[in-house]
């Protein structure tokens, strides 16, 4: 909510698929919201394009692109924006996150790296964030 696809682009070298990139927006008429607080605050400036790594599609590694903004909270004062696909400064999407702990389950984790092009830390990081999550819910639930 509060963000736009603005272009879809497939890069190719020799006629073979690289990446795809998915450049996202802001909603015109919605306000960023801290990071902190999660409540809308006015805009201050953006910062430069970053990438975030999201699920392959058709095996071709996909890619978030969007400069963040940064708003000027009441709270909290100036903070980059909430990013509702990271979680803080990852530079991977929290969908690639829980697809790679997922796969972790069936696959051993260098096996899961080899297959999905990544790191085998990005597939341990991923595996202690969904770790870490599972265990904030279960202390939620009554």
């Amino acid at each position: 909510m509060g963000f736009v696809y603005q272009e879809v682009r497939m890069l190719s070298h020799r006629g073979k698929p690289q990446s795809i990139e998915i450049t996202v927006q802001p909603h015109g008429g919605i306000r960023g919201r801290c990071s902190q607080c999660q409540r809308p605050a006015p805009g201050y400036d953006r910062l430069r394009e970053r990438r975030w790594l999201f699920v392959p599609l058709w095996g071709i590694p996909t890619y978030y692109l969007y400069a963040p903004r940064r708003v000027e909270c009441a709270s909290h004062g100036v903070v980059v924006e909430h990013i509702p696909w990271s979680d803080g400064k990852r530079r991977m999407t929290c969908a690639m996150m829980g697809f790679l702990a997922r796969w972790a389950r069936r696959l051993s984790w260098r096996e899961t790296a080899l297959v999905f092009q990544t790191s085998w830390e990005a597939v341990y990081r991923s595996v202690e964030w969904s770790y870490k999550r599972g265990c904030q819910a279960k202390t939620l639930l009554p």
